[in-house]
């Protein structure tokens, strides 16, 4: 999917309704989730969690400029460089430039619906940077020649009997659709990827404007690779993903996994200040922050700010009956679902 062409949803959906194979896979994978989510928060006051998530969330709103600032100045004194980005095509650029001039070639990137936004594959590989992506999910759709279709599983659409002919056909091994089997077979393509990178690229769920920090949830353990074994580290976040301390975080770490899959904490909770210290044996040598507007700032301006409280757990996509029918790609947008249909039409305009 062309990620610069305007959405195109009843053409796309239109598509989706007579592949029936994708509509199992969709409702299968949605209603998975939404069982493990019910269960994961059966213990839990939600919504005195969700009230707390909203205040903290609204306080970086209303204050954003500020808050802007303020984590560019402790990111920068932890060792980071903090570059920021009036739209997509200038955060694009930036990436791009800076690993051109240090002539990197080989990236690694950990999921990041952030760099889908702003197009960064096809930014790189236009102009000869090669990129792998390497969670499973979105390194089975970069295989495919696909874009995401879910924001915590690019590649719920696919069976496993498809992802196996997939790998079969693209990396020339034996047809299996054993998932153990199929995750080894990643795992093993990907492991000299991580080895041979010159910089590695993730998004960023969180920021702390106190400390500077970036925080990554994952539930595989490459992201924690692309973030300490290339000697360069990219990390892209939009503006609205700061909160205020390191305390703030916490409350998160618990709320973001139980509305996403159910569980407790991430598998992988990485917190990077600034760059590798002279005692420390990982971690990048350099550290680039992307900070992305791209209409953000006119948005919190705007009678529409609510949308970016949003945390991106993908709780609505998985109960909305439109994307449990027809799926992500018939969106056109990284963003699909309740809440990224809104915020779709805020970036992009309502004319597209």
């Amino acid at each position: 999917m062309n990620c610069q062409l305007p959405v195109s949803f009843r053409e796309n959906s239109l598509k989706s309704l007579n592949d029936l194979v994708l509509r199992d896979a969709v409702r299968k994978a949605t209603n998975l989730l939404s069982a493990k989510r019910s269960q994961g928060l059966e213990s839990v006051p939600l919504d005195q969690w969700r009230e707390r998530a909203s205040d903290i969330r609204k306080q970086t709103i209303l204050h954003l400029p500020e808050y802007v600032d303020t984590f560019s100045r402790h990111a920068t004194a932890a060792g980071a460089v903090v570059h920021r980005a009036v739209d997509k095509k200038q955060a694009a650029n930036t990436i791009y430039y800076i690993l051109k001039d240090r002539h990197a070639s080989q990236v690694v990137k950990a999921k990041s619906m952030i760099t889908e936004e702003i197009c960064l594959n096809e930014v790189l590989e236009d102009r000869g940077i090669h990129v792998v992506e390497t969670d499973l999910g979105e390194f089975i759709i970069q295989l495919a020649g696909e874009s995401p279709s879910h924001i915590l599983g690019p590649a719920i659409h696919k069976t496993r009997q498809q992802v196996g002919k997939l790998f079969a056909d693209k990396l020339g091994v034996p047809f299996s659709d054993k998932p153990e089997l199929l995750t080894k077979t990643a795992r093993g393509k990907l492991r000299e990827k991580f080895l041979c990178a010159d910089a590695g690229i993730t998004g960023t769920n969180l920021a702390v404007a106190e400390t500077g920090t970036v925080a990554v949830f994952t539930n595989e353990g490459n992201a924690r690779m692309v973030t300490t074994i290339p000697p360069i580290h990219i990390a892209v976040l939009s503006v609205e993903k700061i909160i205020a301390t390191l305390a703030d975080l916490g409350l998160f770490a618990s709320l973001l996994p139980r509305s996403a899959t159910g569980q407790p904490l991430s598998s992988y909770l990485s917190l990077i200040t600034g760059t590798r210290k002279l005692n420390e044996t990982t971690g990048a040598r350099e550290l680039h922050i992307v900070l992305l507007d791209n209409g953000r700032s006119e948005i919190a301006a705007g009678q529409y700010s609510d949308i970016l409280k949003c945390i991106r757990c993908s709780a609505c996509i998985n109960v909305c009956p439109v994307y449990g029918t027809v799926g992500g790609h018939a969106y056109g947008s990284p963003y699909s679902g309740p809440m990224g249909i809104v915020l779709t039409i805020l970036l992009k305009g309502m004319a597209q």
